[in-house]
């Protein structure tokens, strides 16, 4: 699967394909824009895409996913089928921040139901028995039909990105909102928008996004900010917009202080 998908999409080779599969998710494509997602996925639902007419056989939903947001969709025949989770509880091995090994223990903490990397739905979760220092515990283990394998580090930082995206009893910090006469105000306010959608959506994610939208100048300084930043591949959008107000907010004051000091 591609990062981007400037390419034109075949929805009908998309649309035979999951009907053929019968009730399971299928993949359609991968969208920069969280919106350009979400509105192919209503046009499966209503039927605007001609391939999947008519309206009411198929069900799509567009899900966070490495370039963007994918659209998946399942072949219903017009009948209620299950709903899809949202979440999964999960219980992963946790060694903590420290380097080396100085003990485990399993926490239990909530993940998206989706697949990270192309928004496909995550496997069947099974228990998996595993020893440390002669002790055994017992962990979740799945395997995502995609393919792509989660690793139980990934695992803790996405529970620790909802988390972030969704407090509780405290305030959420900063309103996102581009600067009044910054170079990244419309950089910035296009990450609130996707942040708003998706409380937990990375910076790398949303880099392809700003390229798309001609804020080259947003892109560079956001994928700086990544490689700079602690935490790296975890780093959330909302924490390089906020970035992105800084660097707008400082410029500003410098500028006023030159024009100061001139006399």
């Amino acid at each position: 699967m591609t990062s981007l998908t400037d390419r034109v999409t075949d929805y009908q080779a998309a649309a035979w394909a999951c009907e053929a599969a019968a009730g399971a998710e299928t993949f359609v494509a991968v969208y920069a824009a969280h919106t350009s997602a979400e509105s192919v996925a209503r046009g499966i639902n209503n039927g605007r895409i001609r391939a999947y007419r008519p309206a009411g056989r198929f069900e799509a939903r567009a899900f966070p996913a490495e370039g963007g947001a994918a659209v998946w969709s399942r072949f219903t025949a017009g009948e209620a089928l299950p709903a899809l989770p949202e979440t999964l509880t999960v219980r992963v091995p946790n060694y903590g921040p420290q380097k080396g090994y100085e003990g485990v223990r399993v926490v239990t903490v909530e993940i998206s139901a989706r697949c990270q990397v192309c928004g496909g739905p995550r496997g069947e979760l099974r228990p998996d028995t595993f020893r440390r220092d002669g002790v055994s515990h017992v962990r979740d283990a799945w395997d995502n039909p995609c393919g792509h394998a989660d690793e139980y580090k990934a695992v803790l930082a996405e529970a620790r990105r909802r988390q972030e995206g969704y407090p509780t009893g405290r305030s959420r910090g900063p309103v996102l909102a581009g600067v009044e006469g910054g170079a990244y105000r419309a950089a910035v306010d296009l990450i609130a928008a996707e942040v708003a959608s998706w409380p937990w959506v990375t910076a790398l994610r949303v880099i392809p996004l700003l390229e798309k939208a001609g804020e080259q100048a947003a892109a560079d300084a956001v994928t700086r900010f990544r490689a700079e930043h602690g935490s790296g591949s975890n780093t959330s959008a909302r924490s390089a917009a906020l970035y992105l107000m800084h660097c707008d907010e400082e410029a500003l004051k410098a500028a006023a202080t030159t024009t100061g000091d001139v006399k």
